[in-house]
């Protein structure tokens, strides 16, 4: 007797402790029904997703955590059947609380039987606001990396099939300006219209293709010791025809002592580019424009170009720098442009950790601009942008052009040929495989996107066979393709539209 006793009084004891267990658990909402749904027990966790207390729920019908579109469904008599018929059930769906806002569930409701009748339902609930919110969050992050993706695809293709029809047209009018004593004068600055003009359509994709790079953090600098103010002159040199053909008088005052800086020469070249090709676009024909070098009281080099142009509102200086805005809408239906060179150059200079600042008193008053930069102890060195004006007499090559777009095909040959270069073509991987087999060279210039493959194929092929210098000369131009470049085999990487004068430089190179 006493032993029946014992085993009652234990277990009471531990039904208790069951009790109390299930009535301190806060994460899940967990209580008893009767057959019919109504509530009869209910936990701390119960009160806490659904805001009820005890007294306010005990009793009423489970329905009423259901939502108007279930009830009038008959959801919750459905879910009491299924449960009978099964068992137990899981059910993912919206459910109210009792200040009628709704949220995200998952319950689990079980039959509970004796001696197998349904004396009533255990019911498990469960908040997955942030479960679902946090799906949400990966698969929008899952998304965007594809859009991202795709957009990245998208822009790479876009930008070869833009700059492949510039490279013939600046070839061709590279070439032409550097001859024009052999036709009539008047044709001289058509020529120079022709080259300026191919030169700004690349420029405008470089743009576009850089804003991505920079946005996305991908914008990767390959520093070294560089003359500062090469890099000045270069630039100069390359805004000479849009001086000329306004007429602007341009003063150019180098003074900077300490005139190395530790950049990436062509980076930091279309920061200068862009400041120069700014000034000129904003002042007025026969205007003026000074550049200055200089170091300030830290040492650091400094360049500084004022122009008496539009000038620019105090108020409007600080949208300068932001991508596609300009300091006024009217700028860019009189002028043009993207309102992407200036945001770029500063984040080009911020990656150099220099800085960048922008002067005017208003409209009508021009502006100066002033970059900053950490300057190196000088040395006797070349930068990395070769002047067009020290060009090498050129040694004959053996070269193969690989390119399957007809006009480039056929301007690179004929201009390589007047060099006195020896020239086969291919216009296709299979063909240039084949050339290859029979015929040595010195060179080969390749395009990147072919009908049947890719210019990575066909060098890294070839050269398992026989040593060559090998020239990528595409409209492919990332860093990532840069980078595969180099591993098929590529010594050099030529964006397109490719300066004749800079495949000349590279072919000396080779030719050296």
């Amino acid at each position: 007797m006493s032993d029946d006793r014992s085993n009652k009084s234990a277990m009471q004891q531990t039904e208790e402790q069951f009790h109390m267990l299930v009535d301190s658990v806060e994460e899940y909402a967990i209580y008893m029904l009767d057959p019919v749904g109504n509530v009869l027990t209910w936990n701390a966790g119960a009160e806490k997703i659904k805001q009820f207390a005890a007294d306010e729920i005990i009793g009423k019908n489970f329905a009423c955590f259901y939502t108007a579109e279930d009830v009038a469904a008959e959801k919750p008599q459905r879910n009491l059947r299924e449960a009978t018929r099964m068992g137990h059930i899981r059910d993912q769906g919206l459910r109210v609380r009792k200040d009628g806002s709704i949220f995200p569930a998952e319950v689990v409701l079980t039959a509970l039987r004796d001696s197998g009748k349904v004396r009533g339902f255990s019911k498990v609930t469960r908040d997955i606001t942030d479960q679902l919110r946090s799906r949400e969050v990966e698969a929008a992050k899952i998304a965007a990396e594809k859009a991202n993706k795709a957009k990245d695809d998208f822009l790479a293709a876009l930008s070869h099939e833009l700059r492949t029809p510039l490279t013939p047209a600046l070839a061709a009018a590279t070439y032409l300006a550097a001859n024009t004593d052999k036709f009539p004068p008047e044709f001289a600055q058509d020529v120079e219209i022709i080259k300026r003009n191919v030169r700004l359509q690349a420029r405008l994709i470089d743009d576009l293709l850089d804003l991505t790079r920079v946005t996305r953090g991908k914008l990767d600098l390959q520093l070294e010791d560089v003359d500062a103010h090469v890099l000045v002159r270069d630039a100069i040199e390359i805004a000479n025809s849009s001086i000329a053909a306004k007429k602007i008088a341009v003063s150019a005052h180098l003074n900077a002592r300490e005139h190395y800086i530790q950049a990436d020469s062509i980076r930091i070249h279309q920061v200068f580019w862009n400041l120069i090709n700014n000034a000129v676009k904003f002042t007025p024909p026969g205007g003026k424009i000074d550049i200055l070098t200089c170091n300030d009281d830290r040492g650091r080099f400094q360049f500084e170009i004022t122009d008496n142009g539009i000038g620019i509102e105090v108020e409007r200086q600080g949208a300068l720098f932001r991508p596609f805005e300009q300091a006024d809408p009217s700028i860019r239906r009189q002028f043009g442009g993207l309102g992407l060179g200036l945001a770029i150059s500063k984040h080009l200079v911020n990656l150099h950790g220099g800085a960048i600042e922008v002067q005017s008193r208003g409209r009508s008053f021009g502006s100066t601009f002033k970059v900053t930069l950490d300057a190196t102890a000088n040395r006797m060195e070349k930068s990395g942008v070769d002047s067009q004006a020290t060009q090498k007499p050129v040694k004959s090559l053996r070269i193969l052009l690989v390119e399957d777009h007809g006009d480039t095909r056929h301007t690179l040959s004929r201009l390589l040929t007047h060099f006195g270069h020896q020239i086969s073509v291919a216009d296709n991987t299979r063909s240039a495989l084949e050339i290859m087999t029979s015929q040595k060279f010195d060179v080969v210039l390749c395009d990147i996107g072919l009908p049947d493959g890719t210019g990575y194929e066909v060098i890294a092929q070839a050269k398992r066979k026989r040593p060559f210098k090998a020239v990528a000369i595409t409209g492919f131009g990332t860093e990532e393709d840069i980078r595969r470049g180099k591993e098929a085999g590529f010594d050099f990487h030529l964006v397109k539209p490719v300066d004749f004068h800079e495949l000349r430089s590279v072919l000396d190179k080779v030719g050296a």
